[in-house]
C-alpha cells in the first residue's frame, strides 16, 4: 500500500465455519503485513485473531425463513452500519465469507462506495443457485475459491476468480 496509512480490511462473516476461515485468513494477512487493521462482522475466532468486531454476526446465524424474517430489522441495521463505516472510514477492501443472504447487501453497499469486494469461500452457487452468478459478477471484484473446479466455473461465467485452496486442507 502506498497511501501512507495502515491498510484496513472490512470482513463480513455470519456463520461459525466462516468465523474459523476468516480467522485463519486474518492470521495469514497479519503474518505478511503485521500493521494491517481488520474490522467488521464476525465471531469470537476472528476477534481472537485480532479483528475488531463491530458486531458478532455469528450469534445471528439463522436457518429457516421464519427466523430470518424475525431478525430482518437487525440485519438491515447492520447493513446500514456497514454503509456508514464505508462512508466515514473507507476500508481498502471488503472480504465476504460465505453467508450470501446478508453479504450480498454488504457487497452492494461497498460497491456503491467504490470499495473492492472479495468473496472468500464463496457460496456454492454451482450447486444450488447458478442463476445468482449474475449478482456475483456485478457485486464482487474477485472470488477466492476453495474448491479446484470453482475457479473455472466462475471464470466461464465472467467472474474474476482464483483457486486459493481449501481452508481446512491446504
Amino acid at each position: 500500500m502506498t497511501t501512507g496509512r495502515t491498510p484496513r480490511i472490512f470482513f463480513s462473516v455470519g456463520e461459525p465455519s466462516g468465523d474459523v476461515h476468516a480467522a485463519n485468513l486474518i492470521r495469514a494477512l497479519r503474518a505478511r503485513c503485521p500493521e494491517i487493521e481488520t474490522v467488521g462482522y464476525g465471531g469470537p475466532r476472528m476477534a481472537d485473531a485480532g479483528c475488531r468486531l463491530d458486531a458478532n454476526l455469528v450469534e445471528l446465524a439463522v436457518m429457516w425463513l421464519g427466523r430470518a424474517l424475525w431478525n430482518l430489522p437487525k440485519f438491515w441495521g447492520l447493513v446500514s452500519r456497514a454503509d456508514r463505516y464505508f462512508r466515514h472510514h473507507r476500508p481498502d477492501a471488503v472480504v465476504l465469507v460465505d453467508y450470501p443472504g446478508m453479504n450480498w447487501w454488504i457487497a452492494w453497499r461497498a460497491k456503491r462506495h467504490g470499495i473492492p469486494v472479495f468473496y472468500y469461500s464463496p457460496p456454492q452457487l454451482w450447486g444450488w443457485a447458478p442463476w445468482r452468478v449474475k449478482k456475483m459478477r456485478r457485486l464482487v471484484d474477485h472470488i477466492l475459491c476453495c474448491l479446484p473446479f470453482e475457479e473455472s466455473w466462475f471464470r466461464q461465467r465472467g467472474c474474476n476468480a482464483t483457486f486459493v485452496g481449501h481452508p481446512f486442507f491446504d
